[in-house]
């Protein structure tokens, strides 16, 4: 009964890949088609919604146990009630200051909390042993400390931080687009031809 519940459901995975991926490709059955993207966005968005709810439950328990880490748990249940209160109230200022003064701030530290995590990483990987890489590693990242600072007398490793950026940084960054995009198509590939065991199982 399994197999045969398996083979069903890898049947009905391809048939509306197959049809979905015609679909997109040539334009045609765009009723089907629509269809079928319109159940994929309830179900993402039932499955977003069972997520919250876990995530609710969870702090909700650790709230009334006084569990560890209750007070984050408290900022977390309180910061989702401001967020729909504003959002069912319409009210544009509280969410402003919610998504500038707090979010952006919260963004800037994480973000200088990064810079140290870099340089701490450097260290650690000099400290340990000198490679070619680690050198490579830690030229970058000081050119792109001192490029960052508003001194008009680092105008030479300003542009050097820019070239970095622009060069290295983008092609990086287009390799692991490149790289999401290929593991996208494999995943795809694989449930259309029912190899994916996810809906097997």
């Amino acid at each position: 009964m399994r197999r045969l519940f398996g083979l069903f459901a890898s049947v009905v995975a391809i048939g509306v890949g197959i049809v979905t991926l015609i679909g997109l490709a040539t334009g045609g059955l765009p009723t089907l088609t629509g269809f079928i993207l319109q159940l994929a966005l309830v179900t993402a968005a039932a499955a977003l919604l069972v997520g919250v709810v876990n995530l609710l439950s969870v702090h909700f328990r650790r709230i009334l146990g006084r569990e560890r880490g209750v007070l984050y748990s408290f900022a977390l249940i309180l910061s989702f009630l401001l967020v729909i209160i504003f959002w069912l109230f319409d009210a544009d200022e509280p969410r402003r200051i919610l998504l500038q003064d707090v979010q952006v701030s919260l963004e800037s530290a994480l973000a200088a909390l990064l810079v140290f995590a870099l340089v701490y990483g450097a260290y650690r990987l000099m400290r340990r042993r000198v490679t070619w890489g680690g050198i490579l590693f830690t030229l970058a990242l000081l050119i792109s400390l001192l490029g960052a600072l508003p001194l008009s007398q680092l105008g030479a490793l300003t542009s050097l931080r820019q070239w970095l950026l622009a060069v290295p940084v983008s092609a990086g960054a287009r390799g692991l687009l490149i790289g999401i995009a290929l593991a996208a198509v494999v995943v795809g590939m694989r449930a259309l031809i029912g190899q994916e065991r996810s809906y097997r199982e």
